[in-house]
Parts: structure tokens; sequence; C-alpha cells
């Protein structure tokens, strides 16, 4: 591990690069894990040292016991394959640490188990939890480090070393006493050090290299500050019961200065300083934690640093992770490829556009914000602009609302704007954004043109049928017309016989009607209506005006309709397109086919799944299998006088539904060409 070692035994520097090319337990030992093992031997003994110093005599526990976080934020800052390596060198820091102060080998030896369990522990989970490339400085990362390796690991391995000093006979405090006393100094120092230790050598240094000339002025001001009032707090006023209690928050707004301005480096930095002051301050008798028994003194100092250090880390991240939210809004914000603009909730005025806003609507920023959205000349009509108005009032949610806007240069352009209520800048605002979809609008448009065009060159072919088929009701009307001329001539008139008449001319009348207004549904233009619609009445409607066609072509058509067919939803004349050009490209296939066999057959059956399948099957040659794929493509036919149209406009309009449409051949011979449509989901076309 690459790092430098400060005065009080703190690892620092760039993050741990070790064992590079080294595989498992059993890996060499190279450069770079030799280092780190002088860091870690260095780090430990002189955290021991510390931690000696601020012991409050005659107890056995630190109030703060630097080595088992060292040792935690090391196996944090280094591969798992490294760990066995970086605790064998810990091990002599606490022997000579250790036995220095006169403590048996034995109890020496199982305090290094207990320290090394809890440091195993909190690495351990923490790594399994946030990952090996966690980022402590964020909510989840801090989260993990301060759950595992500040709480449960210093709460199992207790137990350890509450053991231990029982079985050594260590001291004469009672069990849970030595296990009180040694989980909140452990869990005080996890939370103090461990962080600081982990932050600044997780990227501290290039954090203050990054920083501004007044950034950096505003740091020194605020760390003087921070000491200053530290220093007036912990070592200032001798305890007893003159002491001013209330002095020890004078530090806290310099630790919530550095918590807004200097991110989880400063902060973990000024809570750490703070907490040293405030233990060197108690054990020679100064501040407000110097004033009752060393234990309540120690047990004061830990519960408070500890609040301390998870208010304040906690809002840091918190803070950190609000400011590099705002900072991928505004980089998503001005780099969108959509429109994009900003209005506060209360008035309505336009806070902020993007470039894009510029570009697509020709507003300058300088004119459009402080107005506010509905007084932009942007709607094509009165009617437009109150329908927004009715969408933004209900301060909901919205999502992809079509709407035709005007540019400041009077063109028109279609566009679907979305839009949202978020909190920006602590006051709540609308986001909206603009897509241009004008060119999906002309291609859609287009596309609507050409399967317009299909069906007129459809009817256009079918002219002969569809004038036999009108001829035969115009026939009847006139036949009973002169039939009713003379029953009218006769005397006396035979009336019974022209009222009989009479209602034939108006049946008949009718008949014809109806075909010409199935003719003018198929010739008119206009926009898809999604409605539910019953699938085998369009396939009985398609076969009643194509009868006069398949007589002429001598194809015969059966049905096969389920009963119950669910609706489907769909716009009722572009279904009645796809069948009509299916049946029609069915009755061309079947072109050579002998006058017996020309049958053709359709079938309508739920496929599941909320689907409809409707199937047409001829008798004809069927498809070449290679040539399948090809079918779909524009203006590739095998009709001499054929556009290619058909089947590609048949499958643009079922997908459009929301279905699917394939060919394959059938069984024995002849083609089949199926598709299915969606029940009771609205689609829009």
């Amino acid at each position: 591990m690459q790092a430098e070692l400060g005065n009080t035994g703190i690892l620092t520097g760039a993050k741990a690069k070790l064992g590079a090319g080294a595989q498992g337990w059993g890996a060499g030992i190279n450069s770079g894990m030799l280092r780190a093992g002088l860091l870690v031997f260095v780090g430990y003994y002189l955290g021991a040292q510390l931690g000696l110093a601020l012991t409050f005599h005659p107890h056995p526990v630190s109030v703060m016991w630097p080595p088992n976080s060292i040792l935690l934020a090391a196996l944090l800052l280094s591969p798992v394959r490294t760990w066995w390596f970086l605790l064998v060198c810990a091990l002599p820091a606490h022997l000579i640490s250790e036995v220095q102060g006169g403590v048996p080998l034995r109890m020496v030896l199982c305090w290094f188990l207990s320290n090394c369990s809890e440091a195993l522990i909190g690495a351990g989970l923490t790594r399994f939890l946030a990952g090996s490339t966690a980022n402590f400085a964020r909510m989840r990362g801090i989260g993990t480090l301060f759950l595992c390796g500040g709480l449960i690991g210093p709460f199992l391995s207790s137990f350890v070393d509450a053991e231990f000093v029982a079985l050594n006979q260590w001291g004469n405090q009672e069990y849970w006493v030595v296990w009180r006393m040694r989980f909140f100094s452990n869990v005080f120092t996890a939370l103090t050090l461990t962080p600081a230790i982990v932050i600044w050598a997780t990227g501290g240094w290039q954090f203050l290299r990054s920083i501004s000339k007044t950034r950096w002025l505003e740091a020194v001001v605020a760390c003087a500050g921070l000491l200053t009032a530290s220093l007036w707090t912990f070592c200032w006023q001798k305890a007893g019961p003159d002491s001013i209690p209330s002095l020890l928050y004078v530090p806290l707004p310099f630790l919530l200065w550095a918590a807004v301005r200097f991110a989880p480096n400063g902060t973990s930095a000024g809570t750490l300083c703070i907490a040293l002051l405030a233990i060197w301050g108690a054990v020679h008798g100064y501040g407000p934690f110097g004033s009752h028994s060393p234990q309540q003194n120690a047990l004061a100092i830990q519960i408070f640093f500890i609040v301390v250090a998870i208010m304040f880390m906690f809002l840091t991240a918190s803070i950190g992770e609000r400011a590099r939210a705002e900072e991928r809004f505004t980089k998503a914000f001005r780099a969108s490829p959509d429109a994009m603009l900003i209005s506060r909730l209360s008035d309505g005025h336009i806070i902020e556009v993007n470039e894009r806003w510029e570009k697509m609507l020709g507003y300058r920023k300088s004119e459009t914000l402080g107005r506010a959205i509905t007084d932009l000349n942007i709607y094509t009509s009165r009617a437009n602009r109150e329908a927004f108005l009715a969408v933004t009032e209900t301060r909901e949610h919205f999502q992809g609302s079509d709407v035709s806007l005007l540019k400041k240069n009077g063109e028109q352009l279609y566009a679907m704007i979305s839009g949202d209520v978020e909190e920006i800048g602590g006051e709540p605002c609308w986001i909206f954004i603009i897509r241009d979809v004008t060119d999906r609008k002309r291609a859609e448009e287009a596309q609507q043109n050409l399967a317009h065009l299909t069906r007129v060159t459809t009817l256009g072919e079918l002219g002969g049928s569809l004038a036999h088929e009108l001829n035969q009701p115009l026939t009847a009307i006139l036949s009973n017309a002169q039939a009713a001329t003379r029953f009218l001539d006769m005397d006396p008139s035979d009336m019974p016989e022209v009222r009989r008449i009479l209602k034939d001319i108006v049946q008949e009348d009718r008949r014809a009607g109806e075909i010409i207004l199935r003719m003018r549904g198929m010739l008119r233009k206009e926009e898809a209506r999604m409605l539910p619609q019953d699938l085998n009445e369009i396939v009985v409607e398609v076969l009643g005006f194509l009868r006069s066609e398949l007589l002429i072509r001598n194809v015969t058509a059966s049905t096969r309709l389920a009963p119950n067919l669910p609706s489907v939803q769909g716009d009722h004349v572009r279904l009645q397109q796809v069948l009509l050009n299916l049946i029609v490209n069915a009755c061309e296939a079947m072109g050579h086919t002998p006058a017996s066999k020309r049958i053709i057959v359709i079938e309508t059956q739920e496929a599941g799944e909320g689907l409809v399948q409707a199937s047409v099957l001829d008798h004809g040659p069927g498809f070449p299998s290679r040539n399948s794929p090809q079918m779909f493509e524009p203006f590739r036919t095998t009709k001499p006088n054929g556009l290619g149209l058909g089947l590609p406009i048949c499958r643009s309009i079922v997908e459009s539904h929301g279905g699917r449409l394939w060919v394959e051949n059938g069984v024995g011979e002849g083609a089949i060409v199926r598709f299915t449509l969606k029940t009771e989901v609205e689609v829009t076309a």
C-alpha cells in the first residue's frame, strides 16, 4: 500500500496498490506489500502508544484505541489476498507496545487475536456488502462502514476480548464492565479514525489539489476557527463545578462549516481533531469532560463523539450526493437532445432553459427567462394553450402529450411534451421536456398516405366487381319501378302490389347505399381511431364486400370464426384494409390453381396472453422459403402490375396496433398469412 505516515500514526496517501501479479494466499511478497506492511507496523505501534497516552488510569481500556481502526483501514484499502501479510506485520508492533507496558505475553497474544477479529469482521462485512470498489464518501459506503466496521465488528469482538481478560484474570473488572468499556472505546475510535484514514487515503490529497485559492483560504480560516474553538473548549478551562458545559457546542458550527463546504475530507479530519483535543483535555483535567470519575468522563466522550461522527458524516454524505445529483442533472439538462425548461410552480415563471430550447423554438434565453410559459406565443390555437394549462394545473406527472407548437418565426412543429414536478433549490418547479417529433409525424403521415393510396389502388383493381355489385340493386330498383308504373296504370290500380314493390325498392336502395358507404369508408383519408372492434364482424363485412370479386375469380371462401371472440383495439377501416389485401392476395395467388381447388379459409381464434389471431389460408403455390423475409420489403412483388406495397402496409398497420404479422407455408400446399392483435389493451396509433 502506497501511503505516508502522519505524526499520529494515521495512514494517508493514495489508494493501496498491493500484490501486483500476486495470486492467492501463498503469493510472493513484492515491494508494494513490503511498503504496506511497514506502514501497518509503524502505524499500529504509534497508534498503540497514542492509545496508552489517552488512557484514564487505572482502567485497562483506553478511551480511544487506534491500532484496531488503523488495522481495519489498512484491510479496507488492500486486496483481500494480502490481508494475512498485514496481520503478520501488525503482530510485532503489538508485541512491542504491549510488552513494554508489563502485560504478560499470554494476555498480549489474546488481545492481538481479539484486535484482529474486530478488523477482519469489520473489513470482511464491509467488503461483502459494499463491494471492493466502495466509495466511502457516499451514503451507502459510509453507512456500511459505520454499521460493519464501527458497530458489528466491535460488538462481536468485545465478547472475545472480555472473555480473554476473564480467562487470564487480568485486572479486577467484571466481564460486562470490560465488554462495555471495550465496546464503546472501539466504536468511538472506528467512527472517528477509520473514516479519516480511508477517505483521505482514497482521494483526500486530490481534493486539496483540485480546490481553488479562494477555497484554500476558506479552508485555512475554517481550520483555524475549529482549532481555536476546540482549544478554548477542551484545553482552556479547568474541569470542575465552575466549568461551562455549554462551551461543548462551540466547535460544532465550524464542524458544520467543514461538512457543508469541504465534503467528507473536512468532516472526518475535523471530527478526529476535536475528539483528540477533547480526550487530551479530559486526561489532563481540562474541559467539560473532566468533571466526573475517569470512567464516566471516558463514556461521556465516547457517546458524544459517536453521535457527532454519525450525524456529521451522514450529513456530509447526503450533501455530497445531492450536489453530485444536481451536477449530473445540470450536465444532462445542458446536453439534452430535447428542449428542456424549468418553471416555478408558484407563478409559472421560467427560471432556466437549455440550448436545445433556443435552437428548437427560436426564443433566446434572455427573452424567455422570467416569463410564464403560457405567455409565449408557441401555441397553434387557444384550445391548445388551454389544454396545456389544464394539464399543468393538476400538478401531476404527465408523459408523452403530443402537441403542435409554433416557432418564433411562425413555423409549425410537432412535439411530445413530458412534465414532472421536482424540488429545485428548495422550491417546487415544473421540469418540461419537449421532444421534436416533426420528422416522426411526417413519416406517419407519409405512411398513412401510402396506406390510403394502397386502399384506393385495391379498390381500383376491384372496380369491375364493385360495378357488378352495384349493378344488381340498381337493376332491381329499375325493374321494380317499371313494374310499379304498370300496376299504377291499371284500372283499377293494384295498390297492395305497388306497396310491396316499393318495399323492395327501399330494400335494394339500402343495399346499394351500404356498398357505397363501404367504398367511401375505404376511400376516406382520416386519422386512425382506436376503438373496440369485433374481428369476426370485420371478416364478414370484407367477405360481403368481395362477394362479386370471389364469384368472378371462381373462388370459394369459407370461415372458421371462433365464437365469443374478445374485442380487439383497432381502427375499423385499417383492419378492413388488412383483411381485404390478404384475401385479394390469396385470390391472385390461386390464378393458376384448378377451379375446384380455389378455396380460401379465414380463421379467427384466441392466441393467449391477451391476443387474438386471424389467419388467411389459400391453395396456391405457397411462398418460396428462401424469399419469405423479402415478402415484406416495399416494392418487391411477383405480380406483373403490382406495386409491392400490400404486405408491407399490412404488417405496418398490424404493428401499429401492437400486433405481429408473418407468413408460412401450409402443411400440404398453399400459403398462410397470420396476424395477431391485442385485446383490452389500448395502444396508440
